[in-house]
C-alpha cells in the first residue's frame, strides 16, 4: 500500500465524517488536490524552534471562579 493510497484513504474518511461523502463522489480529483496542498506545511520553521517549541497552557477553571 503506497503513501498516495493512503493519502485517498484519509480524504475519503475526512469526506465521510464532515459529511461531503457527495462531493467527493461528484468532484473526486478536486477534493484530493485540496486535501493534498491541505496536508503541505505552510512555510519553514525559524531556526531554533521544533514543530512543538513550547507546550500549550494549560486551561485550569478554578482561576476565573470567584471568592464569595
Amino acid at each position: 500500500m503506497g503513501e498516495s493510497t493512503t493519502i485517498l484513504e484519509a480524504v475519503r474518511l475526512m469526506a465521510e465524517r464532515r459529511g461531503l461523502a457527495k462531493v467527493l463522489k461528484l468532484y473526486p480529483h478536486e477534493m484530493h488536490a485540496a486535501a493534498e496542498r491541505g496536508l503541505k506545511p505552510l512555510g519553514e520553521l525559524p531556526k531554533g524552534t521544533t514543530a512543538i517549541s513550547s507546550p500549550a497552557h494549560i486551561f485550569n477553571p478554578a482561576r476565573f471562579e470567584r471568592d464569595e
